[in-house]
């Protein structure tokens, strides 16, 4: 996710910007995955 992308997780709703405050998570073979903080789901929505 670029910083300037903004995301929303559609499991609990948290949003916020930048890479920064999301985590991440790997996920053979898909590779890394962009992780809700707050409920750990990997059901992102971004935008740029």
């Amino acid at each position: 996710m670029a910083d300037d992308t903004t995301a929303r997780c559609l499991k609990c709703g948290f949003e916020a910007a930048g890479r920064n405050q999301w985590d991440s998570v790997d996920a053979p073979p898909l590779g890394a995955l962009t992780q809700c903080p707050e409920c750990g789901s990997t059901d992102i929505y971004t935008r740029s």
